[in-house]
């Protein structure tokens, strides 16, 4: 519609800033929301984004503003200098009306935040929000954005997404710039996004991105691999996934992957040191946040020895993953949650009805692959008993996001023509 002239950047922005605020209302996402600035815009010269509104997690530092983290409302310091992905979304055009809500410090798998009041998950009300990017995956599943930017270190930007019927896509290590990022595990930390389609998603990844850097991909049938495990799946889960991978005529079907443990083992050491560096001056004065006493305190006491071994092996895991799985494949695919969407009561430390099961379960199969660092995207592929989707999670080699959301766009046309979760926002 900006393209052709049908509306103008103002006017989108406009209706995209009162649709934020309306939603803002319902499902508690925003921890604090900045006024629509058409400064420097050209109606006659659009840039790849140029009227769309956008919001992101609470993680990322705006021009003299350090982030909340969940903690608090963040603090005005002239100077800092906005982080990178914003201003290059900021040079695409995109505007950035708000900063979302996330949990603690990114210490958490759901969106509970004792600091704030709990964002709603838009599809069901006693619903988990998968964290830490919580805020961004209701803000777009509940049509506030587009889009949303939020970080994944080891399901961040997936487990949301699973939760709340999204694409969630992780990006290859590296491929986007962490400066202006606040950190939890460096090493295993990765800029992703949030959205409701797969073309939407390709929009923002291009802006987020320097020219070349993505491996371009043909639209020639996908050879895919899928791992679907024997053990650990509820059966409804696993008769969504074998479901879908019949219809992508799957070349091979794993039932067990060994080396799923040992690299889960490996991402666990290296996040619980990076974490406990991050935050150690908390953690020695005991004024660090339960979320992160549990994501980093083990970290004070694991051998130095064992974290510089993991991240020594680590090119050698990944040149063997690789070959293993994606040398004669394009896509991996496996789990993205191992049950259905649970109730946030379920997940939700404290609580009565808290089972750790199923909070351990959120992130069963996302943190290896942040040690990995390849690129993963979660899509939503069919619907539960409760009417809540069941996502699978794809997987490509490196810098080859393109092929994902490829993928992505040629599975999702039958969920959106079921699902309400799916639509578009209309201005």
């Amino acid at each position: 519609m900006l393209l052709r002239g049908e509306v103008s950047c103002s006017d989108a922005l406009a209706a995209q800033h009162h649709q934020f605020a309306s939603g803002n209302q319902k499902f508690h996402t925003a921890i604090t929301t900045w006024p629509v600035s058409l400064d420097g815009y050209n109606e006659n010269s659009l840039g790849r984004l140029s009227g769309i509104a956008l919001a992101h997690k609470d993680i990322f530092n705006t021009s003299g503003r350090i982030p909340g983290l969940g903690h608090d409302e963040g603090q005005a310091v002239p100077g800092t200098p906005i982080a990178v992905v914003l201003k290059r979304l900021a040079s695409h055009g995109a505007a950035n009306i708000a900063a979302l809500t996330m949990a603690e410090y990114a210490c958490g798998a759901t969106g509970y935040n004792p600091n704030f009041e709990s964002c709603i998950n838009p599809l069901h009300p006693d619903a988990a929000v998968g964290g830490s990017s919580s805020g961004s995956a209701v803000a777009v599943a509940g049509q506030m954005v587009y889009a949303s930017l939020g970080t994944d270190t080891v399901g961040s930007v997936r487990i949301p997404a699973a939760t709340c019927g999204l694409h969630g896509l992780k990006t290859t290590h590296g491929l986007i710039p962490l400066d202006g990022v606040y950190p939890l595990a460096p090493s295993l930390d990765s800029v992703g996004l949030l959205t409701r389609n797969a073309f939407d998603a390709e929009q923002v990844l291009h802006a987020c991105v320097l020219p070349g850097q993505l491996r371009e991909t043909s639209h020639s049938p996908f050879r895919v691999k899928a791992w679907i495990p024997e053990t650990g799946l509820h059966r409804g889960i696993e008769r969504a996934l074998s479901d879908f991978s019949n219809r992508q005529s799957c070349i091979e079907r794993l039932g067990t992957m060994p080396e799923h443990a040992v690299l889960t083992q490996l991402a666990e050491i290296v996040l619980h040191v990076e974490a406990a560096r991050t935050h150690r001056a908390a953690l020695l004065d005991c004024t660090a946040s339960a979320g992160v006493e549990t994501v980093a305190l083990a970290g004070l006491v694991i051998p130095a020895q064992w974290y510089e071994a993991a991240l020594a092996i680590r090119p050698h895991h990944l040149r063997t993953f690789v070959q293993k799985h994606l040398e004669k494949h394009d896509i991996l695919m496996m789990p993205a949650l191992p049950e259905p969407i649970p109730d946030a009561s379920k997940v939700t430390t404290g609580d009565a009805a808290f089972d750790v099961k199923k909070l351990l379960g959120l992130h069963r199969y996302m943190g290896f692959i942040n040690y990995l660092g390849l690129p993963s995207l979660v899509v939503p592929i069919a619907l539960d008993a409760r009417g809540l989707p069941v996502s699978v999670q794809l997987v490509a080699r490196p810098f080859h996001e393109l092929r994902l959301l490829n993928m992505a766009q040629k599975i999702a046309l039958p969920m959106r023509e079921q699902a309400g979760f799916l639509h578009s926002l209309s201005i």
